[in-house]
């Protein structure tokens, strides 16, 4: 019976002998991708060393094969084919890819680098991520988005049957309640932070006007704060009827630093925004006050650069602790904030436009804030009421 021919990039039983004293042969007959079938070895001493050298030179000789995905590639070897599938590359920012190649770096490959994908299984997968997210949820969805988009790479190329990491599923976490502001509440906050500018029983020069004026924008519009510091003046109309046209973010790349993403999170949230009144007062003031700058931002750092987000974070929550009866507001409370009343005064399709949303799924599920509407059931609860009355009658 003839012996079974190999799958293209796999290799037979490996032997090992003894040629000299000390000097050890290992052996095994590989089918490269042309399609032929031809012995491979290398030495060593002991034996154990020369499979291990004839191993890697295996897989070297995949790997060095180019884009061609087997089932004997290397999960390490698959990342650096998938970091530049143009999949990746040209539907990802390059923020998520920079997110993408730090979940590799660091959880990944550590753990599942050197598996061949023939032995990446469900089980493997769902140990992985089960154990990162006990500590981490957050990194163990990224590294299920990472494995997710690398195995359906290798699914393409006919390495393996089916996807693994599609039958994991992670733990899922408790859903918090939304928390927004009331129209009363936010009064008490802008009259907080107004006084905190003034420096209203504080020491000190008067602090500007930047933190309240980023507030207001962010009430005005829903807006990031990535999308409200990444503003341009070319990106605001203060004519007839004033927008703002929302064209980008800022990001933080490790190797450019903080800048400007020429592009929105999502194709929808290429938004122009009618401003309300309030707003245009502020930008109207600004437009006055502002000193030509290279980004040409509405909001500058004090250098006339971009300003960082955390650096405004950590502004706000500073005036916060000095604010009595404030505190846990982060600026993502004010997009939560606008969400919620405008789905209670208009609709929750206008507040998912104006939040740039592609649905109102997300809107309902993470962005408004109110209780569960139960139906109408009174007139058959009255029945329990129906011997009272005839009592009383």
């Amino acid at each position: 019976m003839p012996r079974p021919r190999l799958e293209l990039g796999t290799w037979g039983e490996i032997t090992r002998t003894e040629i000299a004293e000390n000097k050890w042969r290992a052996r095994a007959r590989f089918r490269d991708f042309t399609g032929r079938t031809k012995q491979r070895e290398r030495f060593g001493e002991p034996g154990a060393k020369a499979e291990r050298n004839l191993l890697k030179a295996l897989r070297d000789e995949i790997e060095s094969a180019g884009d061609s995905i087997t089932g004997s590639t290397t999960v390490t070897a698959l990342s650096k084919i998938w970091l530049t599938d143009p999949d990746l590359t040209e539907t990802c920012t390059a923020q998520t890819v920079e997110r993408y190649t730090d979940s590799l770096d660091q959880q990944v490959l550590p753990a599942l680098g050197e598996y061949m994908l023939r032995e990446v299984t469900v089980s493997r997968v769902d140990r992985f991520l089960r154990n990162l997210a006990a500590s981490t949820p957050g990194l163990a969805k990224t590294a299920r988005s990472v494995l997710n988009g690398m195995v359906k790479l290798a699914v393409r190329h006919d390495a393996i049957r089916s996807n693994p990491v599609r039958d994991v599923r992670l733990p899922s976490k408790p859903k918090r309640p939304v928390e927004a502001l009331t129209v009363v509440e936010v009064a008490a906050l802008r009259e907080g932070l107004r006084r905190w500018q003034d420096g209203t029983g504080c020491r000190g020069p008067r602090r500007g006007s930047d933190l309240l004026d980023v507030v207001d924008m962010m009430l005005g519009t829903g807006l990031r704060i990535s999308e409200v510091l990444a503003l341009r003046w070319d990106d605001v109309d203060l004519g007839d009827q004033p927008t703002a046209t929302v064209t980008g973010t800022l990001v933080y790349l490790k190797q450019k630093g903080l800048r400007r993403q020429a592009q929105t999170k999502t194709s929808s949230g290429f938004r122009i925004l009618t401003l309300p009144s309030f707003v245009v007062d502020v930008l109207l003031r600004r437009s006055v006050e502002a000193i030509p700058t290279e980004t040409n931002a509405v909001f500058p750092s004090g250098k006339g650069t971009w300003k960082w987000p955390n650096n405004y974070r950590r502004t706000l929550r500073s005036a916060l602790k000095e604010m009595e009866g404030v505190g846990g507001i982060s600026p993502h409370v004010f997009r939560k904030s606008v969400a919620t009343l405008i789905d209670a005064e208009a609709t929750l399709e206008a507040a998912a436009a104006v939040l740039g949303h592609s649905g109102t799924a997300v809107t309902s599920k993470h962005y408004v804030k109110k209780a569960a509407e139960a139906p109408d059931v009174s007139k058959i609860l009255d029945q329990f009421g129906q011997n009272r009355n005839e009592k009383d009658g």
